[in-house]
């Protein structure tokens, strides 16, 4: 079984297919304006498609000021009540609050600044000030090249806070190459 299959099978067993096979996918897609590899193409595809259109997550961009989100998808701006014209062109420090530790947000500057991906259980904050438990994924996607040309953050809603509560992220599950 190949990469791709195997995170297929993962998307597949995570997401029930919409009974209406012929209908394509109703969000908001994020289409890169910058190449991507093959293995981080598969990811946006599969964040992309059919059956995902509340997954939560957002793109920014590492090439300009600040690192702003260059992309919020539908679910992410359902789930934290904001327009995309409310977040995209800011960072996402926007959904930091009164109860956000330091150190969680550390560790997701580290692994920003080091380029590799973090899983980090934050409290962050809606539209309307209600708390949430986000389960946040943050991966870089680089071009065929490896030059690093977004990252992408997904967030998951979890009853607790806590650690070991990856894999209810999906961007967290499409990443594992091993779990199908």
């Amino acid at each position: 079984m190949t990469f791709g299959e195997s995170l297929m099978s993962v998307l597949e067993a995570l997401v029930p297919s919409p009974p209406d096979e012929s209908q394509e996918s109703t969000a908001r897609q994020f289409v890169p304006l910058k190449g991507l590899s093959e293995k981080d193409s598969l990811i946006v595809d599969m964040l992309n498609s059919r059956g995902h259109e509340e997954v939560c997550y957002c793109v920014c961009d590492p090439d300009l000021t600040d690192l702003p989100i260059v992309f919020a998808s539908d679910g992410f701006c359902n789930f934290t009540g904001y327009g995309q014209n409310e977040i995209e062109g800011k960072n996402c420090r926007f959904l930091q609050g009164e109860g956000t530790k330091k150190e969680d947000v550390d560790r997701i500057r580290t692994a920003i600044k080091e380029e590799r991906q973090q899983s980090v259980n934050l409290l962050n904050y809606r539209k309307d000030g209600t708390s949430f438990n986000n389960e946040f994924f943050l991966s870089p996607l680089y071009d065929k090249d490896g030059k690093l040309v977004y990252f992408i953050g997904v967030q998951c809603s979890v009853p607790k806070l806590g650690e070991g509560q990856m894999p209810s992220n999906p961007g967290w599950v499409y990443t594992q190459g091993s779990h199908a």
